[in-house]
């Protein structure tokens, strides 16, 4: 890569190029959508730390799957902790003679049926946002083609 190269107090300055902080920058990224920018920028060199480097290519990948396996196992954990949690009281309240009427049972199953339901509809919505990436994918091709 050809820079020119300034200096300012014994610091080099690369001529036309900006120094970011990585949080700005990963920030510009993630809020913007920059599939149109493969076709002018593509090719061009990015500057960066080795260690960064390094730690991003060390990273997990972040991807929906991974998020939707997470939502599951934590609302599975979180019904099966609040089942443990309502059986213990249910004993601890025994002795007192305070128990739930089966009018209270079934309410709490249906609640529990209706969070089930919910979690199973915003699934498949959450799925058929793949027509939002066909919109996305439709955009980047008109941006390369009316280039």
């Amino acid at each position: 890569m050809d820079a020119k190269l300034k200096t300012d107090q014994g610091r080099a300055i690369v001529e036309g190029k900006t120094a970011v902080p990585f949080k700005t920058f990963v920030g510009l990224v993630l809020q913007r959508k920059v599939l149109s920018l493969f076709k002018d920028w593509g090719k061009e060199p990015v500057i960066i730390d080795s260690e960064l480097l390094t730690d991003l290519a060390s990273a997990p990948q972040d991807n929906q799957e991974n998020v939707d396996h997470i939502i599951l196992v934590t609302l599975g954990v979180g019904v099966m902790f609040g089942v443990f949690v309502m059986a213990t009281l249910q004993i601890a309240l025994a002795p007192f003679g305070i128990g739930l009427s089966s009018s209270h049972l079934l309410a709490i199953a249906g609640t529990i049926f209706g969070l089930a339901l919910i979690t199973w509809l915003l699934s498949n919505v959450r799925k058929k946002s793949k027509g939002h990436r066909l919109t996305d994918t439709m955009e980047k091709i008109a941006n390369m083609v009316g280039k």
